[in-house]
C-alpha cells in the first residue's frame, strides 16, 4: 500500500517514523511519501517532500508575518499527494496545518484519512470536530480518555497505547541493568524552547538552592536543538548544577524529585517512577492563569493529571508559580512524606491505564484493519 503522512514538529516526526517502521514491518510491499523531517526520512529511506523545518513557525505573529511561505510550501504538500495518489492519508498531530491544508483536498481526491495523534479539542477550539467528522474515516489515538470523548462526538476512534510508553520500554531494553534512586538527586526539566527556560529555569534554580546549600545535588535535563550557550545565562550563579546532554530517562530514572514544565515531560517522568512538581510560567503569568481557567474545557494542564481525571500531581501554573512555591512543594516529595507515596501509587496506575506495549505497532495494525473494513 501507499502511505502519505504530514507531520509538522520534533514530536511528529518522532512517532511518525515509529509508524513509519511498523507500516513496513505489517506491508512488505509498503511505499511512503511524507513532509516531516530526518526521522521519518531514515525510516522511510526517502527525503520529505517538504522539511517540518521550513513550517515551524510558533505563535500567531509569526504565522501571520510566514504565511505566504506556509502557504507555497502547503501547496508542493499538496501537489506531492496529487502526484503519489495514495491509499491512505495519516496526519500526524499540526492540527492547523492538516486541518487547513491537507483533509479537505483527501476527501476531494476520494482518499481515506486516519488521523494519528488527535487535536486536543476536549481542551480548546472544539468546534474543529465539525471539520474531523466532515474528513476522517478513523483515528488512533494515543491518550485513553480521548476514546470516550471522540467517540460521543461522532468519530471512529481507537485507543492504540501511547509512545511515551515505547521511549521507555525502549529505554529500559537499552538499559537492563537496574537504576538505583539517587536521594540527594533533584532534576529539573525546564522545557525545550528558549521562552521556557527564560520563564521557568530562573525560578526552579532559585527553588533549589536550599537544597544545594544542603549538599543536594541538582542535575538540568539538556533538550535536544539547545546549546552550551543556551544555558550558560541561567547557571553561571550556579556552577555546581550538572548539565545532563542526551539521557534525559536515565536521569529521570535516578533522581529522586523533579520540577518539570508542563508538557510530554510530566508524562515521561511519572513512568519513569519519579515524584514531581509541574511548572508553567509564561509572560503576563496572572493573565495566562485566567485564560486556562476561563478559556481551556479542562481542569488540569499536565498530562499526569489529566489522564488520572484527578490532581495526583501539583500544578503550579502562571502567577501561582514562584521559587518559594515550587521549593515548599518539592519539599513535600521528600523521602518518606505522604505526598511521595500518594505519588507513586498513582504512577503505578497510570502505567496501568497507558499499557505496557508498544503503540507503533498497535496504531499500524489498527490502521491496516480499518482499510480494509472499508474495502
Amino acid at each position: 500500500m501507499r502511505y502519505f503522512l504530514v507531520a509538522g514538529e520534533a514530536s511528529g516526526d518522532l512517532h511518525a517514523s515509529a509508524l513509519i517502521r511498523a507500516l513496513k514491518a505489517e506491508d512488505p510491499e509498503a511505499s511512503f511519501a511524507f513532509m516531516g523531517g530526518d526521522k521519518m526520512a531514515a525510516a522511510a529511506g526517502i527525503p520529505p517532500v517538504v522539511h517540518y523545518r521550513e513550517v515551524a513557525f510558533m505563535g500567531v505573529v509569526s504565522v501571520l508575518k510566514n504565511y505566504r511561505t506556509i502557504r507555497r510550501r502547503a501547496e508542493r504538500v499538496q501537489e506531492a499527494l496529487r502526484a503519489f495518489a495514495p491509499d491512505v492519508v495519516i496526519p500526524v498531530d499540526f492540527a492547523d496545518f492538516n486541518i487547513r491544508y491537507i483533509l479537505p483536498l483527501a476527501q476531494e481526491l476520494a482518499i481515506p484519512s486516519v488521523y494519528y495523534i488527535l487535536p486536543k479539542l476536549w481542551a480548546w477550539r472544539a468546534g474543529r470536530i465539525k471539520q474531523l467528522r466532515r474528513y476522517l474515516s478513523h483515528a488512533l489515538s494515543i491518550l485513553p480518555f480521548e476514546v470516550d470523548y471522540f467517540r460521543q462526538q461522532g468519530l471512529s476512534v481507537s485507543y492504540v497505547g501511547n509512545p511515551c510508553v515505547d521511549a521507555q520500554l525502549s529505554y529500559e531494553a537499552e538499559h537492563p541493568e537496574p537504576i538505583a534512586r539517587e536521594a540527594d538527586l533533584l532534576a529539573l526539566l525546564p522545557g525545550s524552547r528558549k521562552a521556557e527556560l527564560r520563564e521557568n529555569l530562573p525560578l526552579m534554580l532559585q527553588a533549589a538552592e536550599a537544597h544545594l546549600e544542603a549538599g543536594g545535588r541538582v542535575a538540568l535535563a539538556a533538550a535536544p536543538g539547545m546549546t552550551e550557550a543556551d544555558y550558560a545565562p541561567y547557571l553561571s550563579a550556579y556552577p555546581q548544577v550538572e548539565l545532563v546532554w542526551g539521557d534525559s530517562y536515565g536521569l529521570m530514572r535516578r533522581a529522586a524529585r523533579a520540577a518539570v514544565t508542563s508538557g510530554t515531560a510530566t508524562l515521561e517522568t511519572a513512568l519513569a517512577g519519579c515524584p514531581l512538581v509541574v511548572c508553567y510560567g509564561m509572560g503576563g503569568r496572572r493573565a495566562l492563569r485566567w485564560i486556562f481557567e476561563h478559556c481551556f474545557r479542562v481542569r488540569y494542564v499536565s498530562l499526569v493529571n489529566l489522564i488520572l481525571d484527578r490532581l495526583a500531581v501539583p500544578e503550579l501554573l502562571g502567577d501561582k508559580l514562584s521559587a518559594a512555591t515550587l521549593r515548599h512543594q518539592l519539599e513535600l516529595l521528600e523521602e518518606g512524606q505522604p505526598a511521595r507515596r500518594a505519588q507513586l501509587e498513582a504512577f503505578a496506575e497510570l502505567s496501568a491505564r497507558l499499557g505496557r506495549s508498544y503503540s507503533a505497532p498497535r496504531a499500524a495494525r489498527a490502521l491496516l484493519e480499518q482499510l480494509q473494513q472499508q474495502r
